[in-house]
């Protein structure tokens, strides 16, 4: 099933919305999708920028706001608000499209990232596959948020049933392709 999806202008004053048309996939069905994509397409891929994060304030709200560049206009992807919790952290990427702000968990939080010197934080080596997608595509999250994942951007596999996306402009800023180590003998 494919639907038309208004990707809303972040300055209208300047240039408008524009429709984009996906195809919705079930959650359930995603990795049957996955498997239809090309090998070479697909690869672990490790998140390496730092991020900014600080201790958030139970009941918090925090709005997230993902964004996508598009010919050189930026344009809303999605949009989620979250309640912080106890002992929750609030994590913005830096560099990446939309500089976005989230809720990691604590006990998540201090598997995910190694504190730097500097006051941010190192994403600790977590390989994910990453495959890049030949159309639009538009899922729920499994924490039920909407996600839209844009011909050429990649779709992230977090588990058996748990994926996101990640905006091609974003994985330049924010990954690498993952490169085992392998052990030397002497």
């Amino acid at each position: 099933m494919k639907e038309k999806v208004t990707l809303k202008s972040l300055y209208p004053e300047e240039y408008g919305d524009i429709v984009v048309e996906c195809r919705v996939l079930e959650r359930a069905d995603i990795p049957a999708y996955l498997e239809t994509i090309p090998e070479s397409d697909k690869f672990m891929g490790v998140k390496v920028a730092p991020v900014v994060a600080r201790k958030a304030v139970p009941g918090e709200v925090i709005h997230t706001v993902l964004t996508t560049e598009i010919g050189g206009k930026l344009y809303l992807l999605s949009e989620e608000s979250n309640t912080a919790r106890e002992g929750d952290y609030v994590v913005t990427n830096v560099g990446s499209t939309s500089n976005e702000q989230y809720i990691v968990r604590g006990e998540k939080f201090a598997k995910t990232y190694e504190p730097n010197a500097d006051g941010t934080f190192t994403p600790v080596s977590d390989p994910r596959m990453l495959s890049r997608v030949p159309e639009n595509i538009m899922f729920m999250t499994s924490w039920g948020a909407p996600a839209i994942c844009l011909a050429s951007s990649y779709l992230v596999t977090y588990g058996p049933t748990s994926f996101n996306t990640l905006e091609k402009d974003a994985y330049a800023k924010t990954y690498i392709p993952y490169v085992a180590k392998t052990s030397q003998k002497s």
